[in-house]
């Protein structure tokens, strides 16, 4: 009950700086665009929103900008803006940010004519480290949690199938700018190992409901395998947050399939309080975890045929 109890603390209080980090960042963080043409020298940004002109303290050069292909193909690989920052040279790319001065360049568009790119420029020091120090307190205390309570066999079999599907996913292409990042297969892989734990649950959950010779010890059952089913779930949200951040310049955007993969985080990690009363009946908690996979459909298949957002490509 002990290590429960400080388990709980330390999950807590990793959601909390999350929560913590996000306000800094919404009301400390700066974000705008800056479009710049070929030679064109600049040290100021268009504010979001306001659009106003925010000073730097430095000056960006656009020396070149140029798009990688494919190999035999006409589709695009990367979208690459070669700047120059005082006197340091530095290539920003899809999901290459450059870093100066407390302030993040993501590479957001670019001119048809090839000549002059748009880019997204971030200032959120703060914000940005205290979420992530808020993700770390979160993991560590998930996996010391999983650890405690599964064994090690059991990690080491899920461990192995993020591997394989970490591996296929690499080797899938072409893909476009945006999606040529290692973090893609990692997302992924780690987000495909939930959803698969998750099915597990809801079948024995269905089974435990229809079948009552067979529904004897399935919810303890379903309770092991939720553990790992929500922290790789938990996992893989923070990964697809990270990603997101070198790729837009954000960790969260509300996009409907951001969202509901928290709403799925939130509904399959009810059951794992077990000082909820109604869920000690296992005919209830066999119920719940069958009806709980509705929100993992939603999530992977809803979304992108009623919803889009940026995701919907998935």
């Amino acid at each position: 009950m002990m290590r429960t109890t400080l388990f709980n603390k330390w999950v807590h209080l990793g959601l909390l700086v999350i929560v913590i980090g996000a306000f800094v960042t919404f009301f400390v963080g700066e974000r705008g665009t800056m479009h710049l043409r070929q030679g064109e020298i600049a040290d100021f940004y268009i504010s979001e929103g306001r659009a106003e002109k925010q000073a730097l303290p430095f000056e960006v050069k656009l020396l070149l900008f140029d798009i990688e292909y494919h190999p035999d193909s006409d589709e695009p690989a990367d979208y690459i803006s070669f700047l120059k920052f005082n006197d340091q040279v530095s290539r920003v790319s899809m999901n290459k940010i450059h870093k100066q001065s407390g302030y993040r360049f993501y590479q957001m568009d670019y001119d048809r004519d090839e000549m002059g790119t748009v880019l997204m420029v971030s200032h959120d020091p703060w914000g940005i480290a205290i979420t992530y120090t808020g993700y770390l307190l979160l993991l560590i205390s998930l996996f010391w949690w999983l650890r405690k309570r599964m064994r090690w066999k059991h990690l080491l079999y899920a461990i192995i199938l993020v591997a394989a599907l970490w591996v296929y996913i690499s080797q899938l292409n072409p893909m476009t700018p945006v999606l040529r990042s290692p973090l893609l297969a990692a997302h992924v892989s780690v987000i495909m190992v939930a959803y698969l734990l998750f099915l597990a649950i809801a079948i024995l959950g269905i089974i435990g409901i229809c079948s009552k010779k067979s529904r004897r010890g399935l919810d303890q059952i379903a309770l092991y395998l939720l553990r790992p089913a929500v922290t790789f779930l938990a996992l893989g949200i923070i990964i697809g947050a990270v990603w997101a951040n070198i790729s837009w310049g954000r960790y969260w955007g509300w996009d409907p399939k951001e969202t509901w993969a928290l709403i799925t985080a939130l509904v399959y990690a009810v059951p794992l309080h077990r000082n909820i009363k109604f869920l000690r009946n296992p005919q209830v908690f066999n119920c719940y975890c069958a009806l709980a996979f509705l929100a993992v459909l939603m999530t992977f298949f809803g979304v992108s045929y009623f919803l889009g957002g940026v995701h919907s490509y998935v």
